[in-house]
């Protein structure tokens, strides 16, 4: 363990675990009022990371080179500096494998900077860090692409990190007995390595790894410290090598954390902000991931603790403290869930919901199964999951088998159990079915349409039939006597069960008679909330919203897309509809892989349907967002609670914008080998520019022209499911740069 002392702690954004300073993106709050220590130099007080600022010359060329390399003034040694342009997190997510190699050289490319200030950010540790202090000359040289010299920068930057703690050394664990030295991990066993080649990525090449039985995993770490106050905790993990879960002795939760950019080979991948916490007492506690395969292989490189101040702590939890003024509820699917985790007992129900919590979701919408389908709840009027089953193909399993959902179901009560713990972290928990999901012929197909096959047509249930109608008020009503705090039907992923409008009407009409009966019971409102396929939205025609909400059947409307189109429907009728009535209108923002990237695209949609005048905002699929291993996902779903605070990120990228490296970002296809299905949408972000005028040239021919977001290729109604062919394709792209177009161009892939 290495500490050290800092002489300055000066605010200015840092970027939610990616070592880049972004006011706008800066982890669950904005940090704003920057000072230098030092002429064009300045230094982050979460990251300890450096700003290190330099004017382009006024004659500048279109693009050019920055080459960037520090001197130890004691010593002399000089290396090419590791860097990363000043970008908000949202480029950062997205620059693709080539950029991040170039970066770790000390290169990077700014485009139309002609007399512009400009920035690098840089972290000095370990190579140019000595016992906790840095005294180097930081030197940029600009050059045209050709290799011409355009001039030489050279900045003096003095640190002092004393007070940073660098867990590093893992052979001071608690239980050293456990830990091996100097070799691969035997199965079953932690592993302390050092001497590793620069190639491994290791900053000191030391690391840990573990290699954990897939069934039975792996004995937990603990790393003791000595710390008081808040302090912001980084990860370091190494090139596909494995992540870990971890939390402090204090907490109940582990997170597992994911290394910021899986598949890239760079050996210089940036620290990932876990979280910040009062760290009085603690230890850490380090545990190996799982997978859906079970435990699976553990690595990590460092754990970083950085002291922080209260102004500086304030700073990050803005976002929480700002009225709370949307209601933000989150789909939750305990089936996914547990496919991926090891369940098996009620507390970790608790954890899943600390993690929405956390997210800032006021209404866990947790889906107890699909109907037609085995349930994922105890319920006793139909079958539940209770063995092995099949699930949704992944990149590496085209048909993944696991009995994690049936041992969740063994061992612990899924409904009764989130209810228990939902009060405790302010959540109201609504008990959730798909409208229909038979899986006909697979391990999930349940009992009801076996014994009832004239109830089913194709795969879907037909809720034309009173029987299936009344089948289903059955599960509403089980979960409900549980003690579910409303009831929501989720129509939009299979929409195929509903046969025209009068349909659906009838179904609302019996749901809301139940809810009637419990609330009347229960001397409190039982809600009801229904997500269905919006405008556009493959059979939006048969969803009659507008006599739900007429007829007061429904609280919460919640209009959707459905994969990976209209992202962007048109809110407005919606709005007409609700307005004057006590429905609340959350329209759906998918958070899917197919989603608008996180955070920017993701929040300018919000923004967009506030503007609008909704009344909040359903995130699908929440817990993915939550519980998934990026910390800064989460983080960035907290502004949706607050129009206040989502106006601030807004006000801050507006400030930041002018002073970011200029760029064109794409969001990479959901299975990037495949390339981009007929059924997602590349999507655009721009960096450094206003976000206006754009357009798109597809193998030479111009398909989109766009005034500003959202920027997508093509549009968003399934006439653009052909406009990207199976194959490899040109992309160029303009957007409008002051009186010029910045330009780039791309190699994409059509999947088909």
């Amino acid at each position: 363990m290495k500490k050290s002392r800092a002489f300055a702690l000066i605010a200015f954004g840092a970027l939610a675990g990616l070592s880049a300073l972004s006011p706008q993106d800066a982890p669950a709050g904005s940090i704003t009022g920057a000072s230098a220590v030092g002429p064009g130099v300045e230094i982050d007080p979460v990251s300890r990371s450096v700003r290190i600022s330099y004017e382009a010359p006024a004659g500048a060329p279109e693009v050019i080179r920055v080459r960037c390399r520090w001197r130890d003034v004691r010593t002399g040694q000089s290396e090419p500096a590791s860097i990363t342009p000043y970008l908000s997190d949202t480029a950062l997510a997205l620059a693709p494998e080539a950029d991040w190699v170039a970066w770790e050289q000390g290169e990077i490319l700014e485009r139309r900077a002609a007399g512009l200030k400009r920035s690098v950010v840089w972290d000095p540790y370990p190579s140019a860090q000595r016992e906790g202090m840095v005294n180097v000359d930081f030197e940029l040289k600009l050059e045209t692409v050709e290799g011409a010299p355009l001039g030489q920068i050279r900045r003096r930057v003095r640190m002092d990190n004393r007070d940073v703690t660098y867990v590093e050394d893992w052979a001071q664990v608690l239980q050293r007995g456990m830990v091996a030295r100097d070799r691969e991990p035997a199965l079953g066993e932690w592993s302390f390595r050092s001497g590793l080649p620069a190639a491994s990525g290791a900053s000191l090449g030391t690391a840990l790894y573990g290699n954990p039985d897939p069934q039975q995993g792996l004995r937990a770490l603990t790393y003791p410290l000595n710390l008081k106050g808040p302090h912001a905790i980084f990860l370091r993990f190494l090139p596909d090598a494995g992540v870990v879960r971890i939390r402090t002795t204090g907490e109940e939760r582990a997170d597992q954390v994911f290394a910021p950019r899986e598949g890239v080979k760079t050996h210089s991948l940036p620290e990932v902000l876990w979280n910040w916490r009062t760290m009085d007492r603690q230890h850490l506690v380090i545990q190996p991931p799982h997978h859906y395969k079970g435990y699976d292989r553990a690595c990590l490189d460092y754990v970083k603790l950085v002291p922080l101040q209260p102004d500086t702590v304030a700073r990050l939890n803005r976002p929480l403290t700002l009225k709370r003024d949307r209601v933000v509820a989150g789909f939750f699917e305990p089936y996914s869930w547990s496919f991926y985790e090891d369940i098996r007992n009620g507390t970790q129900h608790r954890e899943i919901l600390s993690s929405l919590a956390e997210g800032g979701i006021q209404i866990a919408d947790s889906q107890m199964g699909r109907i037609g389908m085995k349930v994922v709840f105890e319920a006793r009027s139909t079958d539940q999951l209770l063995y092995n089953t099949i699930g949704d193909p992944t990149q590496d399993d085209p048909r993944p088998t696991t009995d994690h959902v049936g041992r969740m179901q063994q061992y612990t009560n899924t409904l009764e159990t989130e209810l228990r713990h939902a009060p405790s972290f302010g959540l109201k928990l609504h008990a959730n079915f798909g409208a229909s999901a038979t899986y006909i012929g697979s391990p999930l197909q349940g009992d009801i349409t076996k014994k009832n096959p004239t109830w089913v047509k194709g795969h879907d249930v037909r809720y034309e039939l009173k029987e299936v109608r009344d089948y289903v008020v059955s599960l509403y009503r089980e979960a409900l006597e549980i003690g579910a705090h409303g009831i929501s039907i989720d129509f939009c992923r299979y929409p195929e069960c509903i046969d025209k409008p009068e349909t659906s009407l009838a179904i609302m009409r019996e749901l809301r008679s139940l809810s009637r009966e419990f609330s009347r019971r229960r001397h409190t409102k039982v809600p009801v909330l229904i997500r269905f396929p919006a405008h556009g939205v493959r059979l939006s025609e048969n969803f009659d919203y507008r006599t739900w909400v007429k007829e007061g059947l429904i609280d919460y409307l919640c209009p959707s897309n459905l994969q990976g189109r209209h992202m962007h429907f048109d809110i407005a009728p919606y709005v007409r509809a609700t307005r004057g009535t006590s429905v609340k209108l959350l329209p759906v923002i998918d958070a899917l892989e197919w989603a608008p990237p996180l955070p920017g695209p993701f929040l300018w949609r919000a923004r967009q349907l506030y503007d609008a005048g909704v009344d909040g905002i359903y995130v699908y699929q929440a817990d993915g967002r939550v519980n998934g291993g990026r910390p800064e996902d989460r983080r960035a779903l907290r502004y949706l609670g607050s129009r206040a605070a989502l106006n601030e990120f807004w006000k801050e990228d507006a400030d930041s914008r002018p002073q970011r490296s200029k760029g064109i970002y794409i969001r990479p296809p959901s299975y990037p080998a495949q390339g981009y299905h007929v059924w997602e949408r590349l999507r655009l972000w721009v960096e450094g520019v206003p976000m206006g005028a754009m357009e798109l040239y597809l193998d030479g021919k111009q398909v989109n022209s766009f005034t500003a977001p959202p920027y997508l290729l093509g549009d968003e109604e399934r006439s653009s499911d052909g406009l990207l062919t199976r194959g490899d394709h040109d992309l160029r792209v303009r957007v409008r740069d002051g009186t010029g177009w910045l330009e780039q161009s791309f190699r994409i892939r059509g999947g088909g």
